[in-house]
């Protein structure tokens, strides 16, 4: 691009006048072609960050959400147990208490007693069977 004139007899060559003038409007065509392609790219690219953003939103909302659930069927589950654990612990303190008063002290040793013995000759019959 040229923008030095041949000087004619009534100014500038209207030729190259023109043709400079041609070259400039290309130039700015070119620049607003490109000013074009950029200002469509950061508005593409502005939508997509938005959808983005939005489309994390949305997934952060359902991972909350299944959290949540997941938490109260997990406490759900949690008071159940501790419902079966009270009740179990209240049957076991009847079946002791009713264990305790079906023997006197007395009736138990001779119990004890008799699984001790009982013991002993197990244990002497597999000596013997080893032996």
């Amino acid at each position: 691009m040229s923008n030095s004139f041949s000087i004619i007899k009534k100014g500038y060559s209207p030729q190259e006048v023109d043709d400079f003038i041609m070259e400039l409007e290309h130039a700015i065509d070119d620049y607003k072609l490109k000013e074009q392609y950029i200002s469509q790219a950061l508005v593409e690219s502005h939508i997509t960050s938005k959808q983005i953003i939005e489309e994390a939103e949305i997934r952060a909302f359902e991972i909350e959400k299944d959290a949540l659930i997941q938490l109260e069927h997990l406490k759900h589950e949690l008071d159940n147990t501790k419902k079966k654990l009270g009740s179990f612990k209240n049957d076991y303190d009847v079946f002791i208490d009713h264990f305790k008063n079906s023997f006197t002290d007395n009736e138990l040793q001779t119990v004890l007693d008799t699984i001790d013995e009982i013991d002993n000759i197990i244990s002497c019959s597999k000596k013997n069977k080893a032996g």
